[in-house]
């Protein structure tokens, strides 16, 4: 994928969590807050935390772009290991 497709996938996802929801002013202690245009842009809005009481692997419904994020790298991850000739790997 060119840069232009990454960043809008990335967007796109970012939009799902709900600390960019327009008019939310969530404060959860996962809930990000950006100010900053510059940071904002530099993340891509991905500013929510994720996983769930002690558990990073579950999902957050309140970062729904953020937990597929998760779960895409984490199975990638996973597959790479694998290939390498990794035994034993689970997502």
């Amino acid at each position: 994928w060119d840069d232009g497709t990454l960043r809008l996938v990335l967007h796109e996802l970012a939009m799902l969590d709900s600390n960019t929801f327009i008019g939310n002013a969530g404060v959860g202690e996962r809930e990000g807050r950006v100010i900053c245009p510059l940071v904002a842009q530099r993340h891509f809005g991905l500013a929510h935390g994720i996983g769930r009481s002690g558990d990073i692997a579950e999902a957050q419904p309140k970062a729904a772009g953020s937990s597929l994020i998760y779960a895409l790298t984490n199975s990638l991850a996973a597959d790479a290991l694998r290939r390498a000739g990794g035994t034993g790997v689970q997502e």
